[in-house]
């Protein structure tokens, strides 16, 4: 397993992974679950995993997890988590340069970080604040490319990267690791 993969998993998706526990919803492998937990094992049966996230996307997602009532030792607990996943592989500290033309602060930051961090897959439940100019649609609510001329990089909806995962072949590519249908 030599081929890398590197996520950046919007705050959605952490969120949705949080609040689907079995101890506050009784829900088990949704799909954000699903995905948090490669990216908290660094690696699926396909490639290794390398986390994209900052301290500016953690900070964002502690005032999300306090503003909807979450008790603040819990919420520590879970940032510290994942501050450790994200030791598994890069670990940026991005403060985001609000370049990017997206009205969103909150997503243009993690757009931000998972275009510095040179993401493959930024993945996220609601695309729909990420389509900029350089954003093209492969299918429509569920995957895009963003295409700028130093960096290419799919836009994910979660359910549809589990179908993938689901289906290794032939949606996924280990050896170069892209999607076929995205191929240019």
């Amino acid at each position: 397993m030599s081929k890398v993969w590197r996520w950046c998993l919007d705050l959605n998706i952490w969120y949705g992974a949080f609040l689907a526990k079995p101890k506050l919803q009784g829900h088990e492998g949704s799909a954000c679950q699903f995905l948090v937990n490669i990216a908290a094992n660094g690696k699926c049966d396909l490639a290794k995993v390398d986390l994209i996230i900052s301290f500016g996307m953690l900070n964002r997602l502690y005032a999300a997890f306090i503003r909807h009532g979450i008790p603040e030792e819990l919420v520590r607990f879970h940032i510290d988590l994942i501050q450790t996943y994200a030791t598994l592989g890069p670990s940026l500290t991005l403060g985001g340069t609000g370049i990017l033309p997206l009205n969103d602060l909150e997503d243009r930051h993690v757009l931000e970080t998972a275009l510095a961090g040179k993401a493959d897959l930024l993945i996220t439940l609601n695309h729909q604040d990420f389509l900029t100019k350089e954003v093209s649609p492969i299918l429509p609510e569920y995957h895009y490319l963003y295409q700028a001329p130093n960096h290419r990089m799919q836009i994910v909806h979660p359910f549809l990267l589990c179908s993938w995962f689901r289906q290794t072949s032939p949606f996924l590519d280990p050896e170069n690791l892209s999607f076929p249908i995205n191929s240019p």
